[in-house]
């Protein structure tokens, strides 16, 4: 069966994304579940190719003729768990991570990221990665929020804002898209019924509130499941940024430019290309010296 994994996550409705992004995917949502959005088909089995056979992904830097390379990987746009015929997912970037960090001429990794976030359950592939990790990282950022940010708290050595006009860096918390059609279907004279076996009368009680017309209390339990969530991008924000400012703008997901988040100690540096694989082979060659 052909699954549209971007149609998934939305579904399943958390996720990790800049806040200023939050209405037009309710938007993407509504033509997805409709029927109405085609995507531009993506060659998922081309980008993996670019890692397969000793190939360190096709970065203008990567390749040279050095005895030891940079490998290179780009993650750009919302982010699912799975990718599909429209999207790279999560698995998409593991196999490509975990076959730079095998291939022996790679030395360390250039991961550019220009993205809004994703689904939480993405973050999982980057976490699972971090335990192998053998090769320095260094993250070269233009847009960097919320779950993209996360993968490079978990992920670099170095994180450097792709020049300080457009990068932006921030929204470290999690969030739900709602589709509410609850009106709509009164309207239309339908409504939800929910049936569960006896001794199963917790099973879907979010939904139960939701469809009862208790919304506080389905809004209870949906920020109760958010906020572990939010408490663990927190973490590993600190633990990667030890120094990072106290502003409680930052912890409250707030979003911040290039020059504001080096003065804020949540990123390294501002650069640019150059510079990322400059630092990332230096990087490498350090650790191979040790």
């Amino acid at each position: 069966m052909n699954t549209n994994s971007l149609v998934f996550e939305i579904m399943r409705g958390k996720w990790l994304m800049n806040f200023a992004n939050v209405a037009e995917y309710e938007k993407l949502a509504n033509k997805y579940i409709s029927g109405e959005f085609v995507g531009q088909p993506l060659d998922r089995v081309a980008f993996r190719a670019s890692y397969d056979n000793g190939n360190v992904g096709g970065g203008r830097m990567a390749g040279t003729t050095e005895e030891k390379v940079v490998g290179y990987l780009m993650m750009t746009g919302p982010m699912s768990t799975y990718g599909d015929m429209c999207t790279y997912g999560a698995d998409d970037y593991l196999y490509a991570l975990r076959k730079l960090n095998d291939n022996d001429k790679v030395s360390a990794i250039v991961i550019e990221i220009d993205g809004p976030g994703g689904a939480v359950a993405a973050i999982n592939a980057f976490i699972e990665f971090k335990s192998e990790k053998r090769k320095p990282i260094v993250v070269l950022a233009n847009d960097c929020y919320s779950l993209h940010y996360w993968i490079a708290c978990l992920l670099a050595d170095h994180v450097m804002a792709k020049g300080n006009i457009s990068s932006g860096f921030g929204s470290l918390g999690a969030t739900c898209i709602l589709l509410d059609a609850r009106e709509a279907m009164a309207k239309e004279g339908l409504k939800v019924m929910i049936i569960n076996a006896p001794g199963s009368e917790l099973k879907n009680q979010a939904m139960q509130d939701f469809y009862a017309g208790k919304d506080e209390e389905f809004k209870k339990r949906l920020k109760a499941e958010l906020k572990p969530i939010r408490d663990a991008f927190v973490a590993d924000v600190k633990s990667a940024f030890t120094e990072i400012a106290s502003d409680p703008r930052i912890f409250a997901a707030d979003n911040f430019t290039a020059d504001e988040a080096l003065a804020f100690k949540m990123i390294h540096s501002i650069g640019n290309e150059k510079k990322a694989f400059e630092l990332a082979r230096a990087l490498g060659e350090l650790q191979q010296a040790s």
